[in-house]
């Protein structure tokens, strides 16, 4: 009898561990989720699906449209949209909520900064010419990441704990995208480096995880450390500015300064350093392929452009360094945009 008891209790037990279990990992998050999906303002709102975004205040409107698999500033001439900014801005119109309401009615719009003629107005298309969400966005509330918001249809004032304000009150110049280039820094295989009558070559030994220096038919170990850090500034440049200034007036078209990368399958990028531009410490570049001219400060230029001395391998032992050799110099690297034979 006592045995029985035990057993029985001890069912009872793991099958009220096992409730627990299913409530904790499965009944309550749906349940959560579907209670957070019924409190959104536009649950219909699909990121993934939005297709264009009008952003406008008063006469003043920007539109951001998706072609193909990227966005572009349709009222910038069709300039590359920053891509993250716009993930990040339907995500918060996604979750935005009225769980908080703070008043009601047209006579308290100027409290809040919500008239129609005043508040940022922001409209989100999916397929159709009907908008999934349009919604205006007033003044800050209490905290920085908190806005005051109403639907377009709806008196209602909410407070959202959603920084709607800098996620879409912006320039055309802000929505712009500020990446010259854009990849994975383990990618960069090769690099050939331009500087006047001086070029460099530059080859990854992938195996070994090596950079080696060509030179003729010789190949000096290079320091990895610097080259690495070529490619990691490479990999993720940004421009300081977008300088409306056309490449033949940015001393681009006779440039003899310029750096290109190889990366591992092929792909290769060409950057192009023309003037300093006036009244900063800046420099015009840009992307041989794309027509747009970008600004770089003088660190980010020099940390590009290294001398053949800070690529070369202090440990590796060169013959003519050697005290008292008689060998001959070597010869200077050939001042052709063409790499050494391997």
């Amino acid at each position: 009898m006592i045995r029985e008891r035990v057993w029985v209790s001890g069912a009872l037990l793991i099958l009220a561990v096992l409730l627990i279990i299913g409530w904790e990992k499965g009944l309550k998050p749906r349940r959560e989720l579907k209670q957070e999906q019924s409190s959104q303002t536009f649950s219909s709102l699909d990121p993934k699906s939005a297709k264009k975004i009008e952003i406008s205040r008063g006469e003043k409107k920007d539109i951001l449209s998706k072609h193909d698999n990227s966005w572009v500033v349709e009222t910038d001439q069709g300039y590359p949209a920053d891509g993250e900014a716009i993930d990040k801005a339907l995500a918060a119109a996604k979750k935005l909520n009225c769980n908080q309401e703070v008043a009601t009615g047209e006579s308290d719009y100027p409290r809040f900064d919500l008239e129609k003629d005043k508040a940022l107005e922001v409209k989100i298309y999916g397929g159709s010419d009907k908008p999934v969400t349009d919604f205006f966005v007033g003044k800050r509330g209490s905290t920085y990441d908190s806005s005051y918001f109403r639907k377009a249809d709806d008196q209602k004032i909410c407070l959202a704990y959603e920084n709607l304000i800098t996620s879409f009150d912006r320039t055309n110049d802000s929505w712009r995208d500020k990446n010259i280039l854009n990849f994975t820094v383990t990618d960069c295989k090769t690099l050939t480096s331009q500087d006047g009558a001086t070029v460099l070559w530059l080859d990854k030994d992938l195996k070994a995880n090596k950079w080696e220096l060509l030179e003729a038919q010789n190949r000096k170990l290079a320091a990895t450390w610097a080259v690495d850090g070529i490619c990691q500034t490479l990999a993720k440049l940004k421009t300081q500015g977008f300088p409306m200034t056309p490449p033949q007036d940015a001393g681009i078209q006779n440039s003899t300064k310029k750096i290109t990368v190889t990366l591992v399958g092929g792909a290769n990028y060409t950057l192009i350093v023309g003037s300093p531009s006036k009244g900063k410490d800046n420099y015009f570049v840009k992307r041989e392929d794309v027509p747009a001219v970008y600004e770089l400060t003088q660190w980010q230029v020099n940390s590009l452009f290294k001398k053949r001395d800070e690529l070369v391998e202090k440990l590796a032992v060169e013959p003519n360094s050697q005290k008292g050799s008689t060998a001959a110099p070597a010869p200077e690297t050939p001042p052709v945009p063409a790499p050494p034979n391997k």
